[in-house]
C-alpha cells in the first residue's frame, strides 16, 4: 500500500508539459546566463532582480517555457498579479492540459477577485470516540485547536484528553499527571502554549502543557472568591483574563493573565445567573448561556447586562461561541443554531449527509468549534463522536503550494522554502514531513527533515512607515503613550525599521528596539504637505519579505493621509504583495475620529491586520503578543542531495508535493550546482 501511495504522488508531480531545461542552440546562450542569474536572485529572495533576468531570458529566447513560468512566480512574489496571470495565460496556451499551470491561473484567479467567496460547509469527515485503539474517549465535551492545526478533544466518561494532528491522526492520550488527574473534564481552551481543562467533578481549572504534562490549577471547592462548585466552562479574552463559568454558584468568575481573582458576573433581576453552562467573548461582549433559565445573557466588561436572548424552542441549552461572525449555540435536544451578527436572524441547523449519502442525525451536540481553516467542529456527547464539515471549494481543489526560494549556500544541503494555502487564501498549519514529496530531476527524495517551526519565529520583525506630517508631530503623546507597551516588551533580538513617507519615500532606522529613537526622527523630520505611503510600503515590504519569523508593516497616521498618498503603488499593488508574504497591515493613528476606520479597511481587512486608534483604551497594550501571533507558517524541508559537487552550473529541478486531509498541491523550482566555497 505504501508503494502504491509513493506511484501515486510520482505520477500527481510529474510535468505533463515540458518545462525542463531546454537545449541551447547557437546565439541563445545569453537567455540561459540570464536565467541562471535570476534563478540565483530568486533563491536569494530577491525577486525584484530576479523579474529582470527572467524577462531578459524570455525576450532572448521566446519559447523559454521554464523561465517564462518563473518569470510569473516572480511577478506573484512581488504582489504583480495581473502581470502573472498574463505570463501563466501565455504558457496554458502552449499546453491546454498542464495541470501544474491549470492550477496557477484558477488559484491566481480566485486571488485577484479576492478570495473565496462561497462558505457553503459540507461535511468531511468522522472522528469515532469508540474505533481509536489507544485513543478512546467516550462522550466528548469540547474541543480545541493551537497554533499549529492540532486539536484536542476532552472525554467526559474517559476523563481523558486525545491530541490529533492537524491530518486529523491521534498523537496522545492524556489522564493528568500524579497529582492531578482528569476526573470529569467538560470545557478546553488553548492558551499561549498551554491547554486549560475546566474540571467538573475536582472543582479546578488544571493546566497543561502541549505535551500533557500538568503545570498548575486554578482554583478549589467551595463558594469564596476563585472557588468552585462544578466550573462548566472557560474562555480568554484578548488581554488573556480568563472566565470561569461557575455552575453550582450561580456565577462567573474573571482572573488576571497571572491567575488572581478579580471579580464575578451574577446578573440581576431578571438577568441573575442560575446555572451558567456555556460562555464565550466576542467584541468586549461576555455571552453566557444558562442552562436552567433556557436564555443567553450578554454583559459587558463590568457585568452589566446588554441583552437577553431566548428562543421558544430551545430545549437543554448547553454552549456558545462565536466562530466566524456567527453565535453557535448548542442545544442537547434540538440541535445547533446558528445567529448571525450581520443580519441577526437565528437558523437551526438541518441534519447531515455523509459521503455515502446517509442522513446523519446529532444525539446531543455539546459544543461546536472551528480551526484556522474555517472547517467546523460538531461535539456529539451522546454519539461519541467529532462530525467535521470543511468548504466545498477547499475538498474539491487543490492545495495551493508555492516554492519561494531554495538556499544552496550549504551545499549539499538543500533547503527548500514553500507555502500552502487553500483557495481562501488560508495558510495550511500543521502538515507533518510525511505528508510532503520532494523530487530532484523527477528522483523521489525518500529523507528530509521539517524545520521547527519555533526557531523560525524566534524573532519578531517590524516596518514602520510614518506619515510625514505636522498632525502626527502634534499627536507626539499619543504616538508615545500608545507605542510604549509594545517597545517595552520588544527583546534584543527583534528589529523595527523606520521609513518616513514624505515626497519620497525614505528609511530612517534601518534597525533599533528604541521607542526613544523613534520618536526623535519622528520629531526631527520637516513636514510635508504630500505622501507616498505607495513607494514607502514597497520598500518595506520588499525588505521584510527576505526575513523569516513574524513580520509586521505597521502605518503611523494622523488624520491627513488620503487616497492621493497610494498614486504611484495603489493600495491593491501592496496588499497583494503584503499577501504574498503573508505580511499583516496595521494602521496606528493618532487620530481619534472612527470615521477614518473604513477608509483603510481595504488594505488592513485583506491582509489580517487591523486599525488602532492610540487613545489608551486598551487594544495598544497587547500589540506585541498580538504581532507575535502572526507566525511565519512557510515550510522549510532540507535534504542532502546526491548530485555530484562536480557539475558545477548543472541545473537541478525540483518537484514538491503535498498530500493534506487528501487534497494535493505541487510545485517546481530549480537551481544550479554551486561553485565550491
Amino acid at each position: 500500500m505504501r508503494k502504491f501511495v509513493s506511484i501515486i504522488f510520482l505520477l500527481v508531480c510529474t510535468q505533463i508539459f515540458p518545462l525542463d531545461f531546454p537545449n541551447f542552440s547557437l546565439g541563445e546562450e545569453n537567455a540561459k546566463e540570464e536565467f541562471k542569474r535570476g534563478l540565483t536572485y530568486k533563491n536569494l529572495r530577491e525577486y525584484s532582480a530576479a523579474k529582470e533576468r527572467f524577462q531578459k531570458a524570455v525576450n532572448l529566447k521566446k519559447d523559454f517555457h521554464l523561465a517564462r513560468l518563473e518569470l510569473a512566480n516572480n511577478y506573484y512574489l512581488l504582489g504583480e498579479w495581473e502581470e502573472a496571470l498574463d505570463e501563466l495565460e501565455i504558457l496554458a496556451s502552449k499546453a491546454k492540459n498542464d495541470l501544474l499551470i491549470s492550477n496557477k491561473i484558477e488559484t491566481l484567479r480566485l486571488a485577484i477577485a479576492g478570495g473565496v467567496t462561497e462558505k457553503e460547509k459540507v461535511f468531511f469527515k468522522t472522528i469515532e470516540g469508540d474505533s481509536i485503539r489507544g485513543y478512546r474517549f467516550r462522550n466528548p465535551v469540547d474541543i480545541t485547536f493551537d497554533e499549529d492545526g492540532n486539536f484536542y478533544v476532552a472525554g467526559f466518561d474517559t476523563s481523558n484528553v486525545i491530541k490529533f494532528n492537524a491530518a486529523g491522526n491521534p498523537i496522545a492520550n492524556w489522564r493528568g499527571g500524579i497529582t492531578r488527574k482528569l476526573d470529569r473534564p467538560v470545557s478546553i481552551v488553548y492558551q499561549n502554549q498551554k491547554i486549560y481543562i475546566a474540571d467538573f467533578a475536582r472543582d479546578e481549572v488544571l493546566v497543561f502543557d502541549l505535551s500533557g504534562s500538568f503545570l498548575f490549577s486554578i482554583g478549589s471547592p467551595g463558594k469564596g472568591q476563585g472557588q468552585f462548585r462544578g466550573p462548566s466552562s472557560i474562555c480568554f479574552d484578548k488581554l488573556g483574563n480568563l472566565y470561569v463559568a461557575d455552575s453550582g454558584n450561580g456565577r462567573i468568575q474573571k482572573f488576571n493573565s497571572k491567575q488572581q481573582f478579580v471579580m464575578e458576573i451574577t446578573g440581576l433581576g431578571n438577568s441573575k445567573l442560575v446555572n451558567p453552562s456555556g460562555i464565550t467573548i466576542d467584541n468586549q461582549k461576555l455571552y453566557v448561556v444558562d442552562k436552567d433559565k433556557l436564555q443567553v445573557f450578554v454583559f459587558d466588561n463590568d457585568g452589566n447586562t446588554l441583552e437577553t436572548i431566548s428562543k421558544p424552542e430551545w430545549k437543554k441549552p448547553r454552549n456558545i461561541r462565536v466562530l466566524d461572525n456567527q453565535i453557535f449555540l448548542t442545544d442537547e435536544l434540538t440541535g445547533i443554531w446558528t445567529y448571525s451578527l450581520f443580519n441577526g436572524e437565528w437558523n437551526q441547523l438541518p441534519k447531515f449527509r455523509d459521503k455515502k449519502g446517509v442522513y446523519r442525525v446529532l444525539f446531543r451536540p455539546f459544543a461546536t468549534n472551528m480551526d484556522a481553516t474555517g472547517s467546523l467542529y460538531f461535539v456529539d456527547f451522546g454519539k461519541h463522536r467529532i462530525d467535521i464539515f470543511s468548504q466545498k471549494n477547499n475538498l474539491l481543489s487543490n492545495l495551493d503550494l508555492k516554492i519561494e526560494s531554495i538556499d544552496t549556500s550549504d551545499f549539499p544541503n538543500i533547503h527548500i522554502y514553500t507555502r500552502v494555502k487553500n483557495r481562501g487564501g488560508k495558510e495550511i498549519v500543521g502538515i507533518d514531513r510525511l505528508s510532503f514529496r520532494i523530487f530532484e530531476n523527477d528522483n523521489m527524495t525518500p529523507l528530509f527533515s521539517l524545520a521547527n517551526k519555533n526557531k523560525l519565529n524566534d524573532k519578531l520583525q517590524i516596518a514602520m512607515v510614518f506619515e510625514n506630517s505636522e498632525s502626527l508631530k502634534k499627536g507626539k503623546l499619543n504616538l508615545e503613550d500608545g507605542l510604549f507597551p509594545l517597545f517595552r516588551s520588544l527583546h534584543d533580538t527583534d528589529k523595527v525599521t523606520l521609513y518616513r513617507a514624505g515626497k519620497d519615500s525614505q528609511l530612517i532606522l534601518p534597525e533599533t528596539v528604541s521607542l526613544r529613537d523613534i520618536l526623535a526622527k519622528i520629531r526631527d523630520s520637516q513636514a510635508e504637505e504630500k505622501f507616498n505611503f505607495g513607494k514607502a510600503s514597497i520598500t518595506a515590504i520588499k525588505k521584510l519579505s527576505m526575513e523569516t519569523g513574524p513580520k509586521i508593516l505597521v502605518y503611523l497616521v494622523s488624520k491627513e493621509a488620503k487616497e492621493d498618498s497610494f498614486l504611484q503603488y495603489q493600495k491593491s499593488r501592496i496588499v497583494s504583495y503584503a499577501k504574498a508574504h503573508s505580511i499583516p497591515i496595521y494602521v496606528l493613528t493618532t487620530n481619534p475620529n472612527p470615521n477614518l476606520e473604513e477608509s483603510w479597511s481595504d488594505i488592513t481587512g485583506p491582509t489580517n491586520g487591523k486599525y488602532i486608534v492610540l487613545d489608551g483604551e486598551g487594544e495598544e497594550r497587547e500589540l506585541y503578543k498580538e504581532f507575535k501571533s502572526q507566525l511565519d507558517y512557510r515550510y522549510i524541508l532540507s535534504y542532502k542531495t546526491d548530485t555530484n559537487p562536480e557539475l558545477i552550473n548543472r541545473y537541478i529541478k525540483i518537484g514538491i508535493g503535498v498530500d493534506h486531509r487528501g487534497v494535493k498541491g505541487r510545485d517546481e523550482g530549480g537551481y544550479f550546482v554551486p561553485e565550491p566555497r
